[in-house]
């Protein structure tokens, strides 16, 4: 896909699709009066008709313009307050847009209006990117899409560099963002732990960065029994990973993004019902988002050193399956007594968490499909926030909020600590049926020693069961653009 700018006549433009925004109880001006008169009243007859009032995310469509402008379509879109016009506003017209249109136009505009300065351009390119994304590589294709191939943005106000800069961390977010997408979507029979593996060597490869890989004999040897037992089920052997970042001169701080990489989660002995395990091939969100983000800032280039660490396997019910009543030794040292075996990602978070501390890094992150406690919480679109750093948490929330990703903090409440207290080991790896998500929460604080952390439950936004508005159906990628805008910003 490729971005230009111009400042040329709107209505002048030879373009498939023109795309204008209004914002609500816009009485036409600006690009959209000019576009209507040229047409003849046409827009505004169609807003009557159809009571378009210039709400966010809704539209109408001008099918043939009969050669009247220099476009051959209209699609005008609402842009809702001007009051609370933003970034994720203009994130989501392109997305939008794209969506509707990915099957039928190759060439599109876009008004003046969308540029409403700094980072809007951004904006504009990656919902534009993340619109157009589709998963079908397994469908048999009976015929070629039309794909979006030129985005024109109109506009007089920028910059050759300003634009380049903007498009270009635009496109690194997006195909990074999509590349989780993609791996969640796989099914779990390619998507294994070794195939994921792989895949990081291959983000590593490209970004320059370092990558150490693990296998089962390395795992064991380093006592990293969470994952090992975990995966003890399974025909397929774990692995873990450490991607590294590190800036050519002086670097900020230094910091960890964790994730959980269940390629799918039967279960284990205390198998999920049928229609709960259907979707369990997305229980790696977080080492997917984790990849993306290492490979968004292998090209942006934050001075920030990163690790990107991932706990990988399958939990499944195989002759040597763990059980529940066993106990079980984390990394660095603290005993797990095992209720569930379906509470399996924090186990092998345990080892990633802790070998997060050894790094000496500043702060550790972690994302990862934790609870259905967080989705009863918050609902599918909105993922949990916990932590040990206030601070800390309030940087990711701000950072979530630029990039459009919904996050909502969860109280750690010491009076549930007593949840998980175990009485044969240091802790037991699920508490009741109450605050779910935020036991989850405190059964990692275990890990982190004295490291500012936070954690960030995913279960629901990770992957929708059908396509919302602003994302599609499947695995979203969610976690990859507020992370990557929160090292960017550190």
């Amino acid at each position: 896909m490729d971005f230009k700018y111009s400042g040329e006549n709107i209505c002048k433009i030879g373009t498939d699709l023109l795309v204008v925004g209004m914002f609500k109880g816009d009485k036409f001006s600006g690009s959209v009066k000019g576009v209507n008169d040229a047409l003849g009243d046409v827009l505004k007859t169609i807003c009557g008709d159809e009571k378009f009032d210039g709400d966010l995310g809704k539209s109408v469509t001008v099918s043939s313009t009969f050669g009247k402008i220099g476009a051959k379509r209209v699609l005008l879109l609402g842009l809702g307050d001007k009051s609370r016009f933003s970034h994720d506003t203009v994130r989501k017209a392109g997305n939008l847009t794209a969506k509707k249109l990915k099957v039928a136009s190759a060439h599109v505009t876009f008004g003046p209006e969308f540029n409403g300065g700094k980072g809007y351009i951004a904006a504009l390119a990656e919902g534009v990117m993340l619109g157009a994304y589709g998963f079908d590589k397994y469908k048999t294709k009976n015929g070629a899409e039309t794909e979006i191939e030129n985005v024109l943005i109109i506009s007089e106000d920028i910059k050759d560099r300003r634009f380049e800069e903007e498009i270009s961390a635009a496109k690194a977010i997006s195909e990074s963002t999509c590349l989780a997408r993609d791996m969640v979507n796989e099914p779990p029979v390619y998507m294994t732990p070794s195939k994921l593996a792989d895949i990081a060597s291959a983000v590593a490869d490209e970004g320059g960065m370092r990558c150490e890989i693990f296998d089962l004999e390395e795992i064991k040897r380093r006592g990293m029994e969470g994952l090992s037992v975990v995966s003890s089920g399974s025909a397929e052997p774990p692995r873990f990973i450490h991607l590294t970042y590190e800036p050519h001169k002086k670097y900020k701080a230094a910091l960890a993004v964790v994730g959980k990489g269940i390629t799918f989660d039967s279960g284990g002995l205390c198998l999920k019902p049928a229609d709960s395990m259907r979707t369990m091939k997305m229980d790696m969100a977080g080492a997917a988002a984790v990849l993306g983000i290492m490979k968004a800032i292998a090209r942006l280039k934050p001075s920030v050193k990163v690790h990107g660490l991932i706990s990988t396997c399958e939990n499944m019910t195989g002759p040597a399956a763990y059980k529940p009543d066993d106990v079980i030794r984390a990394y660095n040292g603290k005993t797990i007594e095992v209720i569930n075996t379906d509470a399996e990602g924090r186990i092998v978070l345990s080892d990633a968490l802790s070998y997060a501390v050894n790094l000496k890094v500043d702060e550790i992150i972690d994302l990862a499909t934790l609870t259905g406690a967080c989705m009863v919480a918050l609902g599918t679109y909105t993922a949990g926030l916990m932590g040990n750093n206030q601070k800390l948490i309030d940087r990711i929330k701000k950072a979530a909020d630029r990039a459009g990703e919904k996050m909502w903090q969860l109280p750690m409440d010491e009076e549930l600590r007593p949840e998980i207290k175990s009485d044969v080991a240091d802790m037991k790896n699920v508490g009741s049926r109450w605050g779910g998500a935020i036991t989850a929460a405190m059964f990692l604080e275990n890990f982190v020693g004295d490291t500012d952390w936070a954690h960030i439950d995913i279960a629901g936004p990770a992957y929708n069961e059908k396509e919302s508005s602003w994302s599609p159906k499947g695995g979203t990628g969610f976690g990859v653009r507020t992370l990557v805008s929160y090292i960017m910003d550190r």
